[in-house]
């Protein structure tokens, strides 16, 4: 027996009204049906892809089985479902197969699939368009803050030329750089320091012996607040 299986049922076929099962589970929704021997009236084989049980059919013939097979729609689009309604020898048997793959599914497919791409390319594209932003963004502020401190900086610097301007005008600056204090004249007598003399004598001495003293200069007397 040839095991490519003739009918590939999809969901529940009806046999003259009544569901078609498997006798051993009672599964109907994944039965495939072969044609069996060689006769038209022998009966077709049923084969249980839930439980795996196969037996001839005590409803379906082969004669029933290439009823079904003269009477599906097809397919061609792929929307479209290949359906069934024969009658063999008073024997009403309707349903629906498994669809067969036809060129408009796959053109559906690379529908879906380019569909799929072109939301994973939209959504890249959003995600770099984000980081792009966030990089322009990040630059903008950068340069914006360097121009803030950089106004900061000259404002600063203008306010204390203003400053200094004004205190200038108000005072006619802070004094003069260098001193217009007088400078003493050094006094002319040899060994004179700020008005004092000062010499190894007996002469002024107290004790007769040699001793250094301190005397104020007769010529300027800066040292007794005087002088010229």
């Amino acid at each position: 027996m040839d095991t490519t299986p003739d009918l590939k049922l999809m969901g529940v076929a009806y046999v003259n009204g009544q569901p078609l099962a498997c006798t051993g589970c009672d599964g109907m929704f994944s039965l495939e049906v072969h044609r069996h021997l060689v006769f038209e009236t022998g009966p077709a084989w049923i084969c249980c892809l839930s439980c795996g049980r196969g037996e001839e059919s005590a409803v379906i013939t082969n004669g029933l089985v290439d009823a079904v097979l003269a009477a599906r729609t097809g397919r061609t689009k792929a929307e479209d479902a290949d359906t069934f309604a024969a009658e063999w020898r008073g024997i009403v048997m309707t349903g629906e197969l498994v669809p067969e793959f036809v060129l408009d599914d796959a053109v559906q497919i690379a529908k879906t699939v380019k569909g799929e791409v072109t939301k994973d390319a939209k959504r890249w594209g959003r995600a770099k368009k984000r980081q792009a932003k966030a990089r322009i963004t990040g630059v903008r502020d950068d340069a914006v803050n360097a121009v803030k401190r950089k106004a900061g900086e000259t404002a600063s610097t203008v306010q204390a030329a203003a400053l200094t301007a004004a205190w200038t005008m108000q005072t006619g600056g802070a004094g003069p750089t260098t001193s217009t204090r007088r400078k003493g004249r050094r006094c002319s007598v040899k060994g004179c320091r700020k008005g004092t003399l000062t010499i190894r004598t007996r002469i002024h001495s107290t004790t007769g012996k040699t001793q250094t003293v301190k005397v104020p200069c007769a010529v300027c007397g800066r040292a007794a607040g005087g002088g010229k």
